[in-house]
């Protein structure tokens, strides 16, 4: 009865239809509160299911996403915010530390992209960094190239050395399969990036370099958030420490996770790739 009334309540009041079917007001107030006591169960539970599902890598922001895209529920953030905090469903976060490095030569480039992070289609854009992963053994080294356009990790390479070979092998995979034409390479003033024999490598490939100011991590958010994410998402809230084959295929599981399942709200609620997908349709 109480679907009922609510259906037809913008034809009349609530009043008029409770007279009409002779309801009396205590028992429709009774049971509306019976009905919206179920509906918190039931979104309890399917909260629960999602905050499992990604393993508690999302925050209520997301969590209300996927409610309305996959599961059809419009919810008000806050009130998913309240019950995360309530069950203890909300993510675990911690600061993510950045990593630079020394060079022995520097050679730098001017800022291309001024904060214009978004690209206006794929392979325009790219940002790279290399992030410490100090959960192993010993301390290996990821590097990774993020596209503009969707947020997608194009390349990762980890090794037991930040070195040149390391950014090489990164800039050769992104290449795979993928043609450009003078995409930007944005990063940082490290080492890496200012050495003139990078810089040759690149030129040989089309790449236009990039680089933000020197200790402004702002310059260079696309990359830095990724490193976050992950770091929080494959390791800080899952306490994990292993070998470092273990943390090379943790970090493998999570780019194909970040890439293909984790939405982003910047995305339309889409992932990386499915936005791609979309928009390239």
């Amino acid at each position: 009865m109480v679907k009922v009334v609510e259906s037809l309540k913008g034809r009349f009041s609530i009043k008029e239809m409770l007279e009409f079917l002779e309801i009396p007001k205590s028992n429709y107030y009774r049971w509306k509160k019976h009905a919206a006591s179920e509906w918190d169960n039931e979104l309890i539970i399917l909260i629960r299911a999602i905050s499992k599902k990604h393993k508690r890598r999302y925050g209520y922001r997301r969590v209300t996403a996927e409610l309305k895209v996959v599961h059809n529920k419009r919810v008000n953030h806050k009130k998913v915010r309240r019950i995360m905090r309530e069950n203890g469903l909300l993510a675990k976060i911690r600061r993510k530390k950045f990593v630079h490095y020394k060079p022995s030569e520097i050679v730098k480039k001017q800022d291309l992209i001024k904060r214009e992070f978004k690209a206006e289609a794929p392979n325009q854009k790219w940002y790279t960094d290399v992030s410490t992963l100090t959960f192993g053994e010993s301390h290996l080294y990821l590097s990774a190239i993020i596209n503009g356009f969707n947020n997608e990790v194009v390349s990762s390479v980890i090794s037991n050395s930040p070195n040149l070979q390391l950014a090489y092998d990164t800039v050769d995979q992104a290449l795979e399969k993928r043609k450009i034409d003078k995409v930007i390479l944005h990063s940082d003033q490290g080492g890496l990036y200012t050495s003139p024999k990078f810089q040759a490598y690149v030129k040989e490939k089309n790449i236009i370099q990039s680089m933000s100011h020197k200790g402004v991590c702002y310059d260079n958010v696309q990359i830095e958030s990724f490193f976050s994410h992950l770091k929080e998402g494959a390791f800080y809230s899952q306490d994990c420490v292993a070998t470092n084959s273990k943390i090379i295929e943790t970090v493998e599981e999570y780019i194909y996770y970040y890439n293909n399942e984790r939405i982003q709200i910047k995305l339309n609620s889409q992932s990386p790739i499915k936005y791609r997908e979309l928009a390239t349709a």
